[in-house]
């Protein structure tokens, strides 16, 4: 190599150590090239999370304010819908079976509340999800059941379109619907995935 070459391959070679590893390569994906920090990718949010997100902006669906057998904020309805709608689990009641539990909402069940509204068309009431008090080996605190009290403006076991609800959850994959009629169930309708 001659003299001339070396020089220039010298302070190439210089120019690059000072100016930093940012101005030799290009920076690799994520990573931010004036610093040389990693930029993590957005995360992607769960099916439930977005499920419960899509519930919560549906204006057909709204939730009782109160529980049937105590008073408790942490376990009513839209806050359950709101902690899975924030990546956590939803809180059961401090009575019942499952003492204050937290309990992740099953993706079907969403599912089915969520087309219960835009595809049937039901405007709805969720009177529990996981809170409140059920038997011992209810599939509320498995978060895999829904309890409904109002369909279109109208009480269940008061003139509601409880059996057109009760199909509507059996067509979107719920194995066990109870309603009025059925023992314990004659003021809601229990969906069960």
């Amino acid at each position: 190599m001659n003299r001339l070459a070396l020089c220039v391959a010298a302070t190439a070679s210089a120019t690059a150590l000072a100016a930093g590893p940012a101005a030799t390569a290009d920076p690799s994906p994520g990573k931010h090239a004036e610093s040389g920090r990693h930029h993590a990718a957005p995360k992607v949010a769960s099916e439930p999370t977005r499920l419960a997100r899509a519930i919560l902006n549906t204006k057909g669906i709204t939730y009782a304010k109160a529980h049937v057998g105590g008073t408790d904020k942490a376990s009513l309805p839209r806050q359950n819908l709101v902690d899975v709608s924030n990546e956590h689990r939803a809180k059961t009641s401090p009575w019942g079976h499952k003492k204050g539990a937290r309990v992740a909402l099953d993706k079907r069940m969403l599912n089915g509340i969520l087309k219960l509204n835009t595809k049937y068309h039901y405007k709805i009431e969720i009177s529990e999800l996981v809170g409140g008090r059920h038997s011992r080996t209810s599939k509320h605190y498995a978060g895999r059941a829904v309890d409904v009290a109002w369909i279109n403006g109208r009480h269940v076991g008061k003139r509601a379109d409880h059996r057109g609800l009760m199909k509507a959850c059996r067509s979107l994959g719920a194995t066990l619907v109870l309603g009025p009629g059925d023992k314990d169930h004659d003021t809601h309708v229990h969906c069960q995935w």
